[in-house]
């Protein structure tokens, strides 16, 4: 058997994630506001080699721990969080929301007497559009825009062998844009490209950009600057259409 993670039905994965949080209700006595599961486990799409992510919200203030481990077949992770940081946490919206904000919205709840992840749910989803567009506007500046310049440097030096790197990371942004566009959360970091392709309001060039990430076959050079500056292009009319202007500082902005 090789090492590494091995198969868990769902029902063990529950047992063992309610044994931890069990632990943690001893361990921190009334501290407890409240515990509940989050990731693929608590969403019902966990595979026999998902690990166990437990949330447990404290009610004393400005604690932010966690602890993770490997036992046997199986990795847990627990997050000890108190009540204002992970309200705090929630109401963030930046580059990679749509894919780390799911999990404030789908917690499988062990205890959790008043309602708080009820709470939590809205402060996520109760953003205002500004702070989305932000958002998009920084995941343009800080990723796609310096993707491209070190693309375009990349074939200036011949160096085609970074260019499937590229590809995958602005594959990887302009699914991040989109969701921010639709105030979608992904499933998992493994469906993103394809729930992806499902949403409305799309930049040019991004279709062809993520199917060929998503085949795998990154081996022309050529093929992969093409679809690359394409989106690039699709992405500069796209963020006129959504009303984010990124070019904006045409000076030293302090």
């Amino acid at each position: 058997m090789p090492g590494g993670p091995q198969p868990l039905e769902r029902e063990q994965r529950l047992k063992l994630a309610r044994e931890i949080a069990a632990r943690a209700v001893e361990v921190r006595e009334k501290n407890i506001l409240a515990t509940g599961l989050y990731g693929s486990t608590a969403r019902g799409t966990d595979g026999p080699y998902s690990d166990i992510e437990i949330l447990c919200v404290l009610d004393t203030p400005d604690e932010d721990y966690d602890h993770e481990w490997v036992h046997g077949l199986w990795k847990a992770e627990i997050n000890f969080l108190s009540k204002n940081v992970l309200l705090a946490k929630a109401a963030e919206v930046d580059e990679r929301w749509p894919l780390t904000h799911g999990a404030f919205c789908n917690v499988l709840a062990f205890h959790d007497p008043q309602n708080f992840f009820t709470i939590l749910r809205d402060v996520v989803l109760s953003q205002p559009p500004e702070r989305f567009s932000e958002a998009i506007r920084g995941c343009i500046i800080f990723e796609l825009y310096e993707m491209i310049g070190k693309l375009r440097n990349a074939q200036y030096r011949h160096n085609t062998a970074y260019f499937p790197a590229i590809a995958l990371h602005m594959a990887a942004n302009g699914a991040y844009i989109i969701g921010l566009a639709n105030c979608y959360h992904y499933t998992t970091a493994s469906r993103i490209h394809a729930e992806s392709l499902a949403l409305p309001h799309r930049p040019n060039g991004y279709d062809e950009l993520c199917h060929l990430v998503m085949s795998g076959d990154l081996r022309d050079p050529q093929h992969i600057n093409d679809l690359c500056e394409t989106f690039w292009s699709g992405v500069e009319q796209w963020a006129v259409e959504q009303g984010i202007d990124f070019e904006e500082a045409r000076k030293i902005p302090f």
